[in-house]
């Protein structure tokens, strides 16, 4: 709609162009008819109407148009104005174009001239008005998704001042979240619930979830947010699944980002519940028993004595216990994450422990993350599952141990013997190829290399303790028949031959 003021000195020029206004279009609307610059301005002053456009007589007694656009320039800085005269004076068109006047029209008035700077001036208004609402979504996405703190001062006062003059916050209003658990976008459906029903409403999509702003009437109250929050899970089709959670009532766009955490903590906690759809009141909230600090103070020392006696099935049952402890208490998603990732970390620090350089790989960083999962039943089997798999592979690498250190004492035990790697990989029922690659990543050095320094200290000590015996009698001994062989091994390992260690030794 464009609201249009006409003023001339002569009525039938001024009743003339209303009229041709009236029948441009309905979307053109005249607004007011003035004799004289003096009775538009008493008008403004007054505020009791509104002008987008301003047609004026350039030649009019006591003000002509020229004063008038000076004195609009001032009060009403975003009304457009057109000049009309029955001169063809360029000194005042030039003047006037100074002014920045849309359009200078000659009298008489032509009709498709009127009608083109009507079309113009609408589309400059329909442009406006797309800049502006996008300034708007802009400035309310910038105070309702982002923490105060992190915004520059200015930045955040200038939004709350611009936003304080729509008429949404001229109300007290209330912030609703919604969170689908659906593949396809909710925001149809939500358009169409608030449509009808709600009289002042802005829906905003956020990374994860759409932001419901309702306004209420003064009226209105925590109990009135409450009934709009499950009027609202009424009314979205039955095929909707979700969580709802609303904030208190709050009155200023200074509150925006308090009413969104207020919800946001509301639909975290609906989250917890079993339910298809679900809406919870942030008024209504009941207070958590324990933090989630506290409760890993109490995990952390049973955890400790339960791994200490590699007491893995006990381990699983209290995590599962602590599991269920924040179901209860419903911790809000931040909380909850930190507390996850704390449960995992526990476990891979005892498998760091335990296993050195071969601890179970890092958990995957979804089995942390709640706000992931459409509810706390689709959370709770991802991160119990990671749990279980971090156990799994920390049996796994037990194992393994075990089967490393095996190995380790039957060469111990035969290191005189011929030892071949199929027989070690039957002692502990690997493949040759695997055990090979085990006791490489576990120890850092072959078979072959341990089987050679276990032989070479042995008779390192025969060297040290046994005089009697010569040194190829102690090659026979660990294993060298052949004494070349031994001293070529024994030089490589030890920097030296046997005969000369024997000596250094003495």
């Amino acid at each position: 709609m464009v609201n249009v003021v006409v003023v001339d000195d002569e009525e039938r020029i001024r009743q003339g162009l209303a009229k041709l206004i009236s029948q441009a279009g309905e979307q053109f609307r005249v607004t007011g008819v003035f004799a004289s610059g003096f009775e538009l301005l008493e008008q403004l002053d007054k505020q009791e109407m509104q002008a987008d456009l301003v047609i004026t007589d350039m030649k009019m007694p006591n003000m002509n148009g020229l004063e008038l656009i000076e004195r609009l320039k001032e009060r009403a800085p975003r009304s457009r104005i057109a000049i009309v005269s029955g001169f063809d004076d360029f000194a005042f068109a030039r003047q006037a174009l100074r002014y920045g006047v849309e359009e200078y029209l000659l009298k008489p008035v032509d009709k498709g001239e009127l009608e083109q700077l009507l079309r113009k001036v609408d589309e400059c208004l329909a442009l406006e008005r797309e800049k502006e609402l996008a300034m708007r979504e802009d400035q309310l996405g910038l105070l309702l998704f982002n923490e105060a703190e992190l915004l520059p001062k200015q930045l955040r006062q200038e939004a709350g001042k611009a936003l304080e003059l729509s008429p949404l916050f001229s109300v007290p209003y209330a912030v609703y979240i919604i969170r689908s658990n659906m593949p396809e976008s909710p925001e149809e459906m939500l358009e169409s619930a608030a449509e009808g029903w709600l009289q002042s409403w802005k829906l905003m999509a956020g990374d994860d979830c759409y932001a419901l702003i309702v306004g209420m009437n003064c009226a209105d109250h925590a109990e009135s947010a409450r009934e709009i929050g499950h009027t609202l899970l009424y009314r979205l089709p039955p095929s909707f699944e979700g969580r709802i959670g609303g904030s208190n009532v709050f009155r200023g766009a200074s509150w925006l980002r308090e009413a969104y955490r207020q919800a946001e903590l509301a639909i975290q906690h609906a989250w917890y519940d079993s339910g298809r759809r679900v809406f919870a009141d942030y008024s209504r909230l009941p207070k958590r028993q324990h933090s989630v600090t506290h409760l890993l103070v109490l995990l952390d020392r049973e955890f400790q004595e339960t791994m200490t006696l590699s007491d893995f099935a006990r381990a699983k049952e209290w995590i599962a216990r602590w599991f269920r402890t924040c179901k209860e208490d419903a911790h809000p998603w931040t909380e909850l994450r930190e507390g996850c990732e704390a449960v995992l970390a526990f476990i891979h620090r005892y498998a760091n422990a335990k296993t050195a350089d071969t601890a179970p790989r890092q958990p995957r960083a979804k089995a942390c993350f709640p706000q992931r999962f459409p509810d706390f039943g689709a959370f709770s089997i991802s991160f119990l599952s990671e749990v279980e798999e971090q156990f799994r592979v920390l049996q796994e690498s037990r194992q393994e141990n075990r089967a490393i250190e095996t190995v380790k004492a039957y060469i111990a035990q035969h290191y005189t013997e011929e030892l071949e790697l199929n027989r070690l990989a039957e002692e502990v029922y690997l493949t040759p190829s695997y055990l090979s690659k085990l006791f490489k990543t576990e120890t850092g050095e072959t078979i072959t290399d341990f089987l050679i320094s276990v032989r070479i200290d042995r008779a390192k000590d025969m060297l040290r303790d046994r005089s009697a015996l010569k040194t190829y009698e102690i090659g026979e001994k660990v294993g060298y028949a052949d004494p070349a062989y031994f001293n070529k091994v024994f030089k490589k390992v030890v920097g030296c031959t046997p005969r000369e260690y024997r000596d250094r030794t003495r």
